[in-house]
């Protein structure tokens, strides 16, 4: 028996639904099982024509005076599949160095997450940044939340410890986002 074309344009986008609950699932179990790291952030304007209110930051970290970049950083260079060492500084982690392996980015922190370092040193010591690209740089939230968000990241411009990303390094080294908090407070990422 042969289906028509409204048959096989239903099934079709029945199995796409499908697809697309069970990427949502399984991001979200990943998001779940990970560990939990807090990174420092800096803040951007949170709104778009186009895709909605959300907050964009950048995990960015400012070097304590004398302390050079991680090893392996480079300044704005890109390196194809690049894992990024985390250590505990408090109670977030940092960027403790860059290698082309997991188990080499092991040997310089506790935690290895896929990314990129960017080191941006600076001509006086303390205004050096760790830039950290790590494939998260966003948090999609209702419009009145994200101008609560963006206005206190503003205030706290030059102060980076007022606002920290919370994100969850999973088995395969992706980061996801969990949340940010700013200001003390935690706003979580919940699809459902």
């Amino acid at each position: 028996m042969r289906l028509g074309i409204p048959s096989q344009i239903l099934a079709a986008a029945t199995v796409l639904v499908l697809l697309l609950i069970a990427l949502v699932a399984r991001e979200g179990l990943a998001r779940k099982e990970g560990q939990e790291v807090v990174l420092e952030i800096t803040g951007y304007d949170p709104r778009s024509l186009l895709t909605g209110h959300y907050v964009q930051f950048q995990i960015q970290s400012a070097l304590a005076v004398g302390v050079p970049c991680p090893a392996g950083s480079g300044v704005s260079v890109r390196r194809p599949t690049t894992w990024v060492a985390l250590r505990r500084q408090g109670d977030h982690h940092v960027a403790a160095g860059v290698a082309r392996s997991r188990d080499a980015a092991l040997q310089l922190g506790e935690i290895a997450v896929r990314g990129d370092v960017d080191c941006q040193a600076a001509p006086t010591p303390d205004a050096s940044r760790v830039i950290m690209n790590l494939g998260v740089d966003r948090l999609h939230i209702d419009q009145r939340q994200a101008e609560a968000i963006q206005k206190t990241l503003q205030v706290g411009r030059g102060d980076t410890a007022t606002a920290r990303a919370a994100v969850s390094v999973g088995k395969d080294g992706k980061a996801r986002l969990k949340g940010l908090i700013v200001g003390g407070k935690r706003f979580e990422l919940d699809w459902y």
